[in-house]
Formats: structure tokens, sequence, C-alpha cells
């Protein structure tokens, strides 16, 4: 099931229209089966969408509220954190992981460098 621009469920808010196009040409012109996108500004939702099926048939549509598996989403988050932490000064970036991680430094990786 492809879906166009009417295929497309949920809101966005004025000025974030091409959000909209970006997510129908997931399914138009790149394949995409099923999926939905929330993004907020300064608190408020400003994209709510989805299309598609939530199923490996293709036939059980994609619905407000269906819930789906995300994978690596916390590799930024992590990395935000590390960022952060040099920011602060409690990190450098330069130094050897076996600084911080003693154990790390095994099987010849004390050279590895946070950064």
């Amino acid at each position: 099931m492809g879906a166009d621009e009417t295929d497309v469920h949920g809101t966005v808010a004025e000025g974030f229209e091409p959000v909209r196009e970006a997510f129908a040409a997931n399914f138009a012109r790149l394949g995409e089966r099923g999926a939905a996108v929330a993004v907020y500004r300064d608190g408020h939702r400003v994209v709510d969408l989805w299309a598609g099926t939530k199923d490996v048939d293709g036939t059980a549509p994609w619905q407000h509220g269906t819930a789906q598996i995300v994978r690596s989403a916390t590799k930024g988050v992590a990395a935000a954190a590390l960022l952060l932490l040099h920011q602060r000064g409690e990190l450098d970036l330069d130094a050897p992981v076996g600084a911080y991680w003693p154990a790390f430094k095994a099987a010849g990786k004390e050279r590895t460098l946070v950064r």
C-alpha cells in the first residue's frame, strides 16, 4: 500500500507543511509501508502524522498511537550527554577511554581515545 497526500493522517502546524510533504514522499517515492512522526517545538506538538500499514501483510492500517519498535534511539542521547560533560570540563575527549573505564584497556585498547 503506497500512501499519497490523502492517505497521510494527522496534523501539522502552520509553517510545518513541508514535513507532511516529506513524510508523504516516504511512501509515494521511497516505498515506506507504515510510519508515524511527532515533532515538538518549544513544548508544543507541531507535527503529528501517521500513514500506511502496521502489519507484515500490509492489511491493518497504521493508527494514531500504534506502538513501534525503536532501534538505536539512544546513541544520540548518549553522545549529547558525553558532549555536555565535555562542555562542563568533566570529560576530556582526547583522554584514553581507560582513564574513565580501566577495564576497557584490555586486549590492546589502551590507546583508544574518548573522541
